[in-house]
């Protein structure tokens, strides 16, 4: 080289001149050394000065082999099994079936169909009797010879369910899929010659209150009792079928079907329609029906399975537990099961029925935590029948409200509901915990997630904080002034134990309301005149009844003594995080109360196990949040995930999987925690797309119990405030989407919290600097012997190797 010194390692060069070898592998090996030492740097470098070249692209929940990755965690049954617990369950938010084995009639197999609108819909103060679900029918295939096996496998790719029935002389294959965008439920059969005359029968379920088959509980009212809806009666026309059911409110429900045949294959359309009368809804059966024989029935199909492929990618996430994860993404099928942006609120059964005491929604846990799952599963719209709802019959709600006086300001909901909201307050059972005041107030603490985790101001100052003022205002009516100068509340009950003075359960609502109002006041520059009213309260409002030994109490004078399911008086703990593990000035209190509570076995039941689980992980206690889960799993827990106590109740599952969520990724209090509370078993995990308060999408990898990597998204333009476990000396933060450098500051790096000011629509990366590079989303197949852990038989075998390995 001429001119300029030659840039060459200096070990080359003193080798040249030593008279070293100086063929063409010595340079090789000695460059070689020379790249491996000085890797990280070049990594480094490549950050900082190319922020943008190491990928054009990140984490995306597209990007999953969704086919491959879901089919782990199909229901399969080896053998199917009898009994609603038992069986396949599908559903589009509003038509749903349950096929299973029957447990009446051997050898026959039961199509039951429901429909979650169906409801008695007369006058009177009783929901449970005047506004009951209703159970509608099942279909029954009965094969003509005796059965030598049956299997069938519910694919979550597809919600479709395939299955195989063989006889002594035959074989029936059939297929079912409730259609994801029509009201249809396709029912396909294909058998061999000797097996087609089997037998296909519908069956109407008799038109009254599952909640009178329960002599044990409330007794039916009489003027419900003296008029008992009509018969059914059922009416052919050519190939269409209808089941007409009338009922005494002058409303109809008609199950209507129609069978073609094919050769050897049989395909029957199902519909149900609810109407004002008899005429309308054999026309909207028909129509609905004819439609569907119009399309074409591969295109129709088609349609079906790619609202679901669309469905899933909203997020995604991986468990080192096989079977915690097939759980937690049945609970993503059912979701979609339930309920739609345009359905209805689910209530305790959704659309699949059955005989229960529960037949209404239920206000003082159950709503709460059945939507407590949608927000971090970036599934937001799913909740919007919820708030559609509340903000439709705030006339209602404000009726709710037992003194006339106080209904122009105020709102409220009793125990339990229809989907019209009416349930007054009763303070005359107070003594007997039927007087539950706070129930409003806690669905609204899920409501105001809605607004925050989809970063919604309109919706947050338009329509949340009125009907908030409105379930605070009804606290300030009943509030009074004690001789110690505070706030103090009269008798109210603590859901699922006794009533008390000062309740805790309504003394944790009315501070976070409280607090939420004046939030929102001050941000927003609202200056609401009851803002001095409210810091009044609030500073002067009475402190939480705490006892000595056993921590937080029930209410004033009220201990804790008896095996409690709820955690209603520990509601402040949790979800609520007035009280938590981050002062730890109350460490000792919250670990107090919680052993307490969960100590006292007996009445413990699974959501018992779901609501502790989140106060471990809420603490950084990882194994204990799983001990807890597993608990529910394995003691709860259906073999195809519904959950029962007495009649099925769908909540419970659907709050482990918040509970799960809160594992990886936690946001409350204005900072996002990341990986907060991962066992140290699970070496490997994953999530991508998970949302949080502000707007954001999170996603994290960790790799070997270290996190590597963390992606955040930002919706709208704000700060984001982070706590990672990752070693932010060793931390590289670049925007994948803007060609500035991020702007951001390390406010704890002992605790891993950094502020980062984000611009709308931009993409952060933060990685260790020996993970630089964005790779696809980072997850492995489970073993084949620890797949498809739910469904029938399969479900026992693994059940019973799992107990035996534990």
């Amino acid at each position: 080289m001429i001119g300029r010194r030659a840039n060459t390692p200096n070990s080359i060069r003193f080798a040249a001149r030593q008279g070293a070898p100086c063929s063409a592998t010595f340079y090789m090996n000695e460059l070689q050394k020379w790249m491996k030492a000085l890797y990280p740097l070049f990594l480094l470098l490549q950050f900082l000065v190319f922020p943008c070249q190491s990928s054009n692209k990140w984490l995306n929940p597209q990007d999953v082999d969704w086919k491959t990755f879901l089919s782990q965690h199909d229901m399969v049954w080896d053998k199917i099994s009898a009994g609603y617990y038992s069986g396949a369950i599908l559903g589009n938010g509003l038509l749903g079936a349950n096929i299973y084995a029957e447990d009446t009639i051997p050898g026959a197999y039961r199509w039951s169909i429901g429909r979650s609108d169906v409801t008695e819909s007369r006058e009177g103060e009783q929901a449970l009797f005047h506004r009951a679900r209703l159970s509608i029918g099942h279909f029954t295939l009965k094969p003509v010879y005796r059965i030598v096996s049956d299997s069938m496998r519910l694919s979550l790719y597809d919600a479709i369910l395939q299955g195989n029935i063989k006889t002594e002389k035959g074989n029936i294959n059939f297929q079912t899929y409730v259609d994801a965008r029509q009201n249809i439920i396709v029912i396909e059969t294909q058998a061999t010659k000797k097996e087609q005359n089997y037998e296909w029968i519908w069956t109407s379920e008799t038109a009254i209150s599952p909640r009178s088959l329960f002599p044990q509980g409330q007794s039916a009212p009489e003027d419900y009792t003296t008029h008992p809806n009509p018969k059914p009666e059922q009416l052919k026309d050519g190939n269409y079928h209808f089941a007409i059911q009338e009922l005494y409110s002058g409303k109809v429900y008609i199950t209507a079907w129609h069978t073609q045949q094919t050769g050897s294959k049989y395909r029957t359309l199902v519909t149900v329609s609810f109407e004002d009368s008899k005429e309308k809804a054999l026309a909207t059966a028909r129509q609905t029906i004819s439609v569907y024989l119009k399309g074409d029935k591969t295109q129709w199909e088609e349609n079906h399975k790619t609202w679901w492929h669309h469905y899933y990618p909203a997020s995604f996430i991986t468990f080192a537990d096989a079977k915690i994860e097939s759980f937690y993404w049945i609970q993503q099928y059912k979701l979609a099961c339930l309920t739609r942006s345009d359905k209805l609120i689910i209530d305790l059964m959704g659309p699949w029925t059955t005989t229960t005491p529960w037949p209404a929604i239920w206000w003082n846990l159950n709503v709460q935590l059945t939507y407590s799952p949608l927000f971090a599963a970036n599934r937001l719209e799913l909740s919007e029948p919820l708030w559609r709802t509340l903000n439709e019959q705030q006339a209602t709600l404000a009726a709710n409200v037992p003194v006339k006086e106080w209904q122009s300001d105020a709102a409220a909901i009793g125990r339990s509901s229809s989907y019209d909201l009416y349930r007054p307050l009763q303070p005359e059972l107070a003594e007997a915990n039927q007087y539950e005041v706070g129930n409003l107030t806690w669905v609204m603490f899920y409501y105001e997630q809605y607004c925050t985790y989809k970063a919604d101001s309109e919706e947050l100052v338009n329509r949340f904080y009125p009907l908030l003022k409105r379930c605070i205002a009804y606290y300030s009516h009943i509030l009074y002034k004690g001789e110690d100068g505070k706030y103090h509340l009269p008798l109210t009950a603590s859901p699922e134990y006794k009533a008390a003075e000062d309740c805790n359960y309504d003394l944790s609502l009315l501070r976070w309301g409280l607090k939420t109002l004046l939030d929102i006041n001050e941000k927003h520059g609202l200056n609401d005149p009851l803002q001095t009213h409210w810091q009044e309260v609030a500073q002067n409002l009475t402190d939480y009844p705490v006892d000595g030994e056993q921590g937080y109490m029930i209410g004033r004078n009220v201990k804790l003594k008896s095996s409690h399911r709820h955690f209603s008086h520990l509601l402040m703990i949790y979800p609520l995080h007035l009280i938590h593990w981050e002062q730890e000035e109350n460490r000792e209190l919250i670990l107090r109360s919680l052993n307490h509570w969960i100590g006292m076995k007996g009445a413990l039941q699974g959501y018992s196990y779901t609501g502790s689980s989140s106060i471990y992980a809420m603490m950084g206690e990882g194994e204990q949040a799983i001990r807890a889960i597993n608990r529910l799993l394995n003691g709860y827990i259906q073999p195809n995930t519904l959950y029962k106590e007495t009649g099925p109740v769908i909540e419970t599952p659907l709050s482990a999987v918040t509970s799960l969520q809160e594992i990886y990724l936690q946001s409350w209090g204005g900072k996002i925690r990341i990986f907060p509370a991962v066992p140290d078993s699970w070496k490997d995990v994953s999530f991508i797309n998970l949302r949080t308060e502000g707007g954001f999408l999170v996603s994290g990898i960790r790799k070997n119990r270290l996190t590597v990597s963390v992606q955040i998204e930002a919706t709208v333009e704000t700060k984001c405030v982070v706590q990672t476990n990752m070693n932010l000396k060793k931390m590289v933060i670049n925007s994948l989407n803007k060609s500035e450098k991020p702007e951001y500051k390390i406010v704890n790096e002992e605790k891993g919290i950094i502020e980062i000011n984000m611009r709308k629509n931009e993409v952060i990366y933060l990685s260790d600097v020996s993970f630089p590079t964005i790779a696809p989303p980072y997850y492995t197949l489970h073993p084949e012997t620890e797949r498809n852990f739910f469904g029938g038989k399969r479900h026992k075998e693994l059940a019973e190797r799992r107990k035996k390995k534990e």
